[in-house]
C-alpha cells in the first residue's frame, strides 16, 4: 500500500497576501524616504537663504553706517520774528510828521532821525518839541516800518516742514546732481552718500576722470534697488540687460561710483555710467523694502535735503525665493513642495543721526 507524499509550499492565496503586504510596506518606506529627502532639501535651501540674506544685510549695514551728513544751518524763527517786529516800530517815527503842522522850530526835525533806527519809536517825542516844519522829514522814519517785512523771513523755516511725500525714481536720480551728503530713499529704492577710502588708494583728478569706477576722493554714491522688467526707470533699464527671456524681478543690484563721477554722468545724461552694474548681486531676492524711523514714527520715504537730518534707523526687509536657473539652489523643474518665499529683516541704526527728544521731555 502506497501513501501519497505531500510537499511543503504556499498556496496561491498566501502568495497574493504576501505580495500585497510587501507592496504596502514598500510604498510606506518610499513615502517616508521621499518626505525625508524633501525636508532635507528644504532645510538646505533655508540654510542657503540665511547665508545669502546674512551676507547682503551685512553689506547693506556697512554701507548705511558709512553715510555722511552735514546739517544745514537754519535761521532761528523766534529771533527773526523779534528783530523784524522791532523794525516795524520804527514806523511810529512817522508820527513826527505831525510836527509839520507847527512850522516853527527846526529842532523837532532831529527827532525824525530816530525814525531810521529801530529806536525810531522815540522819535515820536519830537512831535512834542518845537514842532519844526522840517520835523516833517521825520516821516521818512516810516520807512523803518518796512523792517516788519523781515518778520516774513521766518516763513523761510516753513520749507523744512515739507513732510515725507511720494518719492519717484526720477527724484532719486535727480538727487545725484545736487546732494553731497545724507540719503534719499523710498520704499523700494535707497541712495546713500558714504565716505570710504579706495582700497588701493589710487585717486585721479577731476580732469582725468574717465569712468565712475575711478575715484577722485573718499566720497562715493551707493544705490540699492531690485531690477525688475516691469519696474520702470532705472530698475527696468538694468533688468533688460540681464533678463534674457525672463520677466519680472531679476534680483537685487548695488550701484556704486565716485560722487563726482556719478553726478557728472547724471548731468550729462550718460545713463550707461550712473546705471553701470557688472552683474546682479543676488538673483534670489525678489523684493526689497525700506522704512525710515524718525525717532517717533516709521516713514515710507526719506530725503535728507528736506528733513535736514538723518533717520534714527532704517528697516530692511529682503524677500528671497527659489531661483529658476540651474546655477541656483533649486532644480530647473518647478517643485510644488519647494520652500516658499521667505522674508529676512534687519534694523540698522545710523551713528550720525541726532538723538530724538520726546515732546514730554521738552
Amino acid at each position: 500500500m502506497r501513501y501519497a507524499t505531500r510537499r511543503a509550499g504556499f498556496t496561491l492565496l498566501e502568495l497574493l497576501i504576501a505580495i500585497g503586504l510587501t507592496s504596502i510596506l514598500m510604498v510606506a518606506l518610499f513615502s517616508a524616504m521621499d518626505i525625508y529627502f524633501k525636508l532635507q532639501l528644504d532645510g538646505h535651501e533655508e540654510i542657503t537663504r540665511q547665508q545669502i540674506s546674512r551676507t547682503l544685510l551685512r553689506q547693506m549695514t556697512r554701507d548705511i553706517e558709512s553715510v555722511v551728513f552735514v546739517k544745514k544751518q537754519t535761521v532761528d524763527e523766534d529771533k527773526a520774528t523779534t528783530s523784524g517786529g522791532t523794525g516795524s516800530t520804527g514806523g511810529t517815527g512817522s508820527t513826527g510828521g505831525t510836527g509839520s503842522t507847527s512850522g516853527i522850530g527846526s529842532t523837532g526835525g532831529t527827532g525824525s532821525t530816530g525814525g531810521t533806527g529801530s529806536t525810531g519809536g522815540t522819535g515820536s517825542t519830537g512831535s512834542t518839541g518845537s514842532t519844526g516844519g522840517t520835523g516833517s522829514t521825520g516821516g521818512t522814519g516810516s520807512t523803518g516800518g518796512t523792517g516788519s517785512t523781515g518778520g516774513s523771513g521766518s516763513t523761510g523755516g516753513s520749507g523744512g516742514t515739507n513732510a515725507t511725500g511720494s518719492m519717484t525714481d526720477e527724484d532719486t536720480t535727480a538727487a545725484m546732481l545736487t546732494y553731497t551728503s545724507g540719503l534719499v530713499g523710498s520704499a523700494t529704492d535707497l541712495l546713500l552718500y558714504v565716505s570710504r577710502p579706495d582700497r588701493t588708494l589710487s585717486y585721479v583728478d577731476a580732469q582725468s576722470l574717465t569712468s565712475t569706477k575711478d575715484r577722485t576722493g573718499d566720497l562715493m554714491i551707493i544705490r540699492y534697488l531690485v531690477a525688475d522688467t516691469g519696474g520702470g526707470g532705472v530698475s527696468s533699464t538694468i533688468a533688460r540687460r540681464f533678463a534674457g527671456t525672463e520677466s519680472g524681478p531679476i534680483g537685487l543690484v548695488r550701484i556704486t561710483g565716485d560722487l563726482y563721477g556719478m553726478s557728472t554722468a547724471v548731468e550729462a545724461g550718460e545713463d550707461q555710467d550712473f546705471m553701470s552694474v557688472d552683474k546682479i548681486d543676488a538673483k534670489e531676492v525678489s523684493q526689497v523694502a525700506f522704512r525710515y524711523f524718525d525717532g517717533a514714527n516709521w516713514q515710507e520715504t526719506w530725503d535728507s535735503g528736506i528733513q535736514n537730518g538723518l533717520p534714527a534707523a532704517i528697516e530692511i526687509i529682503l524677500t528671497l525665493r527659489n531661483t529658476e536657473s540651474s546655477d541656483g539652489f533649486s532644480s530647473d523643474e518647478s517643485d510644488p513642495y519647494a520652500l516658499g518665499e521667505t522674508k529676512h529683516r534687519m534694523v540698522v541704526a545710523l551713528p550720525l543721526a541726532e538723538r530724538f527728544v520726546a515732546e514730554t521731555a521738552l
